[in-house]
């Protein structure tokens, strides 16, 4: 199980969020498929909802106008100096969405892009470290980008957040491990296709098949039929408003 020690070490993946003009729908969703609780912050703009798991933070669900384009499951990588970590956006070729912020009482955040296009946050932890806990049922347990440029882009992660990155030994050629303090945090996932590159929440369930059922009765698209592979059984699917995401367990089907 990943160490939840906090709080994150620089090159950890440390939060998950997504927001959207539908916050009400996605609460019931993830919700019934997670177990997931927590409610919108009425004295924030964004009415954003910090979800928990037994009474811990792992994952935001927030609110955006209908006229805004719909921001999907995003990750956050840890950083000890945020606006260090923002000037090696750009010199390593990426792209600033939203400089360095504060989230008053909690952090300070930035949202960039890697020089293929993928969207990824910092966090610069205050008071509100991120996840509470990951890597148990309910929670985040993995987060990939997919993306045509595959060694290019392990690069300039490795780059950003002053972390080594490590060929899979299975994929030399098509899979790299973000490392952080020897212990593989984040996956760059590299395929042929050409659409924008974006990163994708695995997340840990009991049981893939049950869930899988669950989420599609909740009006999600089945992508990829579980299955089991050298990682748990797994499956793809793309959430009510498109977004993909990864059900996994580490339990293979009983029926192997």
């Amino acid at each position: 199980m990943p160490d939840t020690t906090l709080p994150h070490p620089q090159g950890a993946v440390c939060w998950l969020d997504m927001l959207l003009s539908g916050q009400a729908e996605a609460l019931r969703f993830y919700q019934r498929l997670l177990g997931w609780s927590g409610e919108p912050d009425p004295n924030d703009p964004t009415k954003y909802a910090v979800q928990t798991v037994n009474g811990k933070a792992v994952a935001g669900i927030g609110l955006m106008p209908e006229s805004e384009p719909l921001m999907p499951w995003t990750g956050y990588f840890s950083v000890t100096d945020l606006d260090a970590a923002v000037s090696r956006i750009t010199a390593n070729g990426g792209g600033i969405i939203v400089g360095a912020s504060d989230a008053e009482g909690h952090g300070r955040f930035a949202h960039g892009t890697d020089p293929a296009g993928g969207h990824f946050g910092l966090w610069e932890a205050g008071p509100f470290p991120g996840f509470q806990i990951w890597g148990e049922p309910g929670c985040m347990g993995w987060l990939e980008l997919v993306t045509a440029e595959g060694k290019s882009s392990a690069d300039f992660y490795a780059a950003l957040l002053e972390c080594t990155v490590e060929p899979m030994e299975s994929m030399p050629d098509s899979y790299w491990t973000l490392q952080v303090e020897g212990q593989p945090r984040a996956g760059i996932f590299q395929v042929d296709e050409s659409k924008k590159p974006y990163w994708r929440p695995y997340f840990l369930v009991d049981d893939v098949d049950e869930a899988a059922a669950t989420a599609q009765a909740g009006g999600a698209q089945l992508v990829n039929a579980p299955t089991d592979t050298p990682f748990g059984r797994m499956a793809t699917l793309k959430d009510p408003n498109g977004v993909e995401i990864q059900l996994n367990s580490m339990e293979m089907s009983s029926d192997e």
